[in-house]
C-alpha cells in the first residue's frame, strides 16, 4: 500500500472500509502487557516516587528535578532507526530489543531497591537514567511491533491496547507501589515492582512477528527518510496545534487540587486509581467509536468537548463552586481525564496510520517524541499563566485557545487530504 493511500484511509475512511480481519485476543493481550511493562517503572517515577521522597523529607526542588529523568523519552527518536535496523534474526526484529530492554529494566529496578540513597544522589540519578533510557528504548520496539502486527483496520485496537496498558501501569506502578511502600517500606515495594516487571516478560515469548517484518527495506530506516514524507509533516503540524493547549490544563490540575485542600492520598486515588479506571473505559469507548469514524474526526470531537469543559471549569472557579462543593473539582478532573484518554487513543491510531511499515518504530517514535516535546513546553508555561491570571481566568483562556486549536486542526486535516489527492 502506498503512502498516499494510507493517508487517504486515515482521514476519510472508517474502519469498515478496510478488509475485514479479526485480531486475536492473545495478540491484543500481548500488546496490553507490553505497554504495561514499560509503564510500570515510568509511573513509579511519575506518581509514587515524588510522594515517597517528600515523605522522607527531600526538598521540593530536588523532587521537581525528577523531570530531568524523562530526557531520554524526548530524544529517543535519535536512536529509533537503530532499533529498526539492527537485531538478531534468530530472535526476531522486535523480540530482540524487547527481551534485552526488559532484562535491563528488571536489573535497574532491583538496583534501585538495593541502593536508594545509601550510595549518594549520583548513584540514584544514574540508576534512574538507566531505567528511563531502557524504558524509552523498549517503547520504540513496542510501537514498531504494534504498527507492524495490526492491520490498518485494527489500529484502533492497537491504540486502545496502548491506552489500557498505560492506565494499568499507572495503577500498579504508581498507586500500588506507593501502597506497598507505606505498608512494607522501600525495598519490599521495589522488589515487588521488579517482580511484576519480570512477569510481563512472559508476553514477549508469545510474540509472533509477521514475515514481512524480516524483509530488508529498499532503503535503511532513517530520520531523513521520515521527514521527507508529507504525511509525517502534516502530523507534526497537527500535534503542535492540538496538544499545546492540553498540556497547560493538565499541568495545573494537581496544584489546583492542593490549593482546594485535597490531601495527597485523595489526589493519589483520584489520579492513579479512579483516573486510570476512567482511562480504561475511555480507551475502550474510543476503540468502539473508531470502528465507525476516522481517528481525526474523533480527535476533533474530543477537542470540542475539551473546550467546553475548560470553559465550565473556569466559570466554576470564578463563581466559587468548589468552595461549596469540595468533590465537584474531582468530577471535573475525571471528565478531563476521560476526554484526554479518548483524544490520545485517537491520536495514537492516527500515528499508526501515518507511520511507514518499513520503519514503523522510527516514524512512530518521531511523532511521540514531538508530541512529548510540545507537551513539556506547554506544561512549562502553565505555572506562569496560572499565577498571572488565576485558575479561573487561566482555564477560560485555555478554553478560547482550545476552540482556536480545534478550528486550525480541522484546516490542517483538510489540507492533508488535499495534499494526498495531489500525490
Amino acid at each position: 500500500m502506498g503512502d498516499a493511500e494510507v493517508l487517504m484511509n486515515q482521514h476519510i475512511k472508517p474502519d469498515q472500509d478496510f478488509p475485514v480481519k479479526t485480531v486475536s485476543a492473545l495478540s491484543l493481550s500481548v500488546v496490553v502487557v507490553l505497554y504495561l511493562a514499560h509503564a510500570l517503572p515510568l509511573y513509579f517515577y511519575n506518581v509514587a516516587l515524588p510522594a515517597i521522597l517528600r515523605h522522607q523529607g527531600v526538598d521540593l526542588r530536588w523532587i521537581g528535578m525528577l523531570s530531568l529523568l524523562y530526557i531520554p523519552w524526548a530524544f529517543k527518536f535519535f536512536w529509533a532507526p537503530l532499533i529498526d535496523r539492527f537485531y538478531f534474526k534468530a530472535l526476531g526484529k522486535r523480540k530482540t530489543w524487547l527481551l534485552f530492554t526488559q532484562i535491563a529494566l528488571v536489573l535497574g529496578v532491583v538496583a534501585l531497591a538495593l541502593t536508594q540513597f545509601d550510595y549518594g544522589l549520583s548513584v540514584f540519578v544514574i540508576v534512574g537514567l538507566w531505567i528511563s533510557t531502557f524504558a524509552a528504548t523498549q517503547d520504540i520496539a513496542i510501537d514498531g511491533y504494534t504498527v507492524e502486527t495490526f492491520s490498518e483496520s485494527e489500529y484502533r485496537l492497537g491504540s486502545m491496547a496502548q491506552s489500557i496498558g498505560v492506565a494499568l501501569g499507572s495503577m500498579i506502578g504508581g498507586a500500588a507501589t506507593l501502597w506497598l511502600y507505606q505498608l512494607y517500606g522501600w525495598q519490599t515495594a521495589l522488589i515487588c515492582l521488579a517482580a511484576m516487571t519480570a512477569l510481563t516478560m512472559l508476553a514477549i515469548f508469545q510474540i509472533k512477528e509477521k514475515s514481512n517484518t524480516e524483509k530488508i527495506a529498499k532503503q535503511p530506516p532513517s530520520l531523513i527518510r521520515a521527514f521527507k514524507r508529507p504525511e509525517m509533516l502534516w502530523a507534526l503540524a497537527l500535534i503542535v496545534c492540538y496538544r499545546v493547549v492540553e498540556a497547560p490544563a493538565m499541568a495545573m490540575l494537581n496544584p489546583m487540587l492542593i490549593d482546594q485542600k485535597w490531601s495527597l492520598a485523595e489526589i493519589g486515588v483520584l489520579m492513579s486509581v479512579i483516573g486510570a479506571g476512567i482511562g480504561l473505559l475511555a480507551a475502550v469507548t474510543a476503540a468502539f467509536l473508531l470502528k465507525k469514524i476516522a481517528a481525526t474526526q474523533l480527535l476533533i470531537w474530543a477537542g470540542w468537548a475539551r473546550s467546553l469543559v475548560y470553559a465550565v471549569l473556569g466559570v466554576a472557579v470564578l463563581l466559587g463552586w468548589f468552595n461549596q462543593w469540595h468533590m465537584l473539582l474531582g468530577l471535573f478532573v475525571v471528565v478531563i481525564l476521560a476526554i484526554r484518554y479518548i483524544a490520545m487513543t485517537s491520536l495514537y491510531a492516527y500515528f499508526m496510520h501515518t507511520s511507514s511499515k518499513e520503519q514503523a518504530g522510527t516514524d512512530f517514535t518521531i511523532l511521540v517524541c514531538f508530541e512529548l516535546l510540545v507537551y513539556f513546553i506547554g506544561g512549562a508555561m502553565s505555572g506562569f499563566l496560572a499565577k498571572a491570571f488565576g485558575y479561573g481566568n487561566f482555564y477560560l483562556i485555555l478554553a478560547a485557545a482550545s476552540v482556536l486549536s480545534v478550528l486550525l486542526s480541522q484546516v490542517l486535516i483538510h489540507k492533508a487530504k488535499q495534499t494526498e489527492q495531489l500525490t
